[in-house]
């Protein structure tokens, strides 16, 4: 008999536990217009892999800064954020826009045309934080950012992005709170392998509180190594459309 209770105690026990975690994982996921912003913002302000190349030093230091901006030339479009991106070491500036997409949040990424000067945007005051819209390249690259409980995960394999050797990038990214880990793999137009170096940048600042006239920022990312850098200084191959590389 006193198996029997123990056995019942235990079914139940177990039953509870199902039902809780399964409940919890029912009613956890914020609605997708939530989520555009909460990603949006976990991508704000400054980061850097000082950590990463601490231990790693054959990986360059990159670091990461963006604020949200308006767009000129154009109407508003509901529920995107608009992020501009600026990369030191490697120079690199980009436009990040978040969106809903389906079940995801989407991220898309253009450049600027090469005569447009952005540089230190976001050093400006805040009613200078703008972009004229004629000057951002139609081509972008996306990728889908799916939450989960303390991140969001995203890649866009196996297509990827095109290069201009005619090649492809395919890029992963986790971003959390206080970290986005990033990671492009740059292929040939053999299929082959070129290279493909892990960065993990982590922040630097705080989360910046969103405000009501600059709504949410984002970061964009990717670095490579030394030996790397060495290679893509000589190729110049990969295009502008890729998200995460740092041409």
């Amino acid at each position: 008999m006193n198996f029997i209770k123990v056995y019942t105690l235990t079914a139940l026990f177990s039953a509870f536990t199902l039902i809780q975690a399964t409940h919890a994982n029912a009613i956890t996921a914020p609605p997708l217009e939530t989520q555009v912003k909460q990603v949006a913002q976990w991508f704000t302000g400054l980061f850097d892999n000082s950590q990463q190349v601490a231990t790693n030093p054959s990986i360059p230091l990159i670091t990461l800064s963006s604020c949200s901006v308006a767009l000129t030339n154009t109407n508003p479009v509901t529920g995107t954020e608009n992020i501009y991106l600026e990369q030191k070491s490697i120079n690199r500036f980009r436009l990040y826009s978040f969106s809903q997409e389906n079940s995801a949040v989407n991220l898309s990424i253009r450049a600027f045309d090469t005569n447009y000067s952005v540089t230190g945007l976001c050093n400006r005051p805040e009613s200078e934080h703008t972009l004229d819209s004629s000057k951002v390249l139609a081509t972008s690259c996306n990728l889908q950012l799916l939450w989960e409980p303390t991140d969001y995960i995203g890649n866009n394999s196996p297509n990827g992005c095109p290069t201009s050797s005619g090649g492809k990038v395919i890029s992963s990214v986790t971003v959390s709170e206080n970290g986005i880990d990033s990671l492009d793999k740059i292929f040939g137009a053999n299929g082959n392998l070129l290279f493909a170096t892990p960065i993990e940048f982590r922040r630097v600042d705080s989360i910046p509180e969103p405000s009501f006239t600059l709504g949410i920022l984002a970061i964009g990312f990717w670095g490579t190594s030394k030996t790397i850098l060495r290679k893509h200084k000589q190729k110049s191959t990969v295009s502008e459309e890729s998200l995460f590389n740092c041409d």
